[in-house]
């Protein structure tokens, strides 16, 4: 209901209503309405960009990190490849319901096995596009799984059996 409630004060909305009392007839002998009070504008929305950052999580044992930035992804999936390192990868969007079921699931896992880690990647992020393409990822949310430096598994969509299963082989 509180969500509701805020929705009705969203300044695109606010025209309408507007728009809606002027196009009231004037009756002789009464009034017109007085303008409604200058409406302060709504706190901005916070930076997405703030979401995505390449800290790991504050989940204490979590193997969790979370890529903020094209060079960054591209950094470490070139380290993870050199360096032959076990890693999966999580291609995600914020606006994607199955990321989002998901993302409890994918969280256990990174406590559980915290040894391996976990990288985050929001598709939308400025830059990653043309890579995306080139790792073959057309939905999310997308897992690949990487061991000796080579992608040995993927997981595409919100299934939690495969993407458990997947990751107890590669802890292997």
């Amino acid at each position: 209901m509180a969500l509701a409630h805020r929705l009705c004060r969203l300044p695109r909305l606010l025209p309408l209503a507007a728009a809606a009392a002027a196009s009231k007839p004037y009756l002789p002998g009464k009034p017109s309405p007085a303008p409604p009070p200058p409406l302060s504008s709504p706190p901005p929305f916070p930076s997405l960009s703030r979401l995505f950052s390449t800290t790991p999580s504050s989940s204490g044992d979590s193997s969790m990190v979370v890529v903020g930035s094209a060079e960054s992804f591209t950094s470490i999936m070139s380290k993870v490849e050199a360096e032959k390192l076990p890693a999966v990868f999580y291609y995600t969007a914020v606006w994607c319901g199955p990321c989002r079921a998901m993302a409890p699931v994918i969280s256990k896992l990174s406590s559980r096995y915290p040894k391996i880690p976990i990288y985050k990647v929001d598709i939308d992020m400025n830059g990653v596009g043309s890579k995306l393409s080139d790792l073959k990822i057309f939905s999310v949310p997308t897992f690949h799984f990487y061991y000796q430096g080579r992608k040995t598994g993927e997981v595409v969509g919100a299934n939690a059996t495969k993407l458990e299963s997947t990751m107890e082989s590669l802890h292997k």
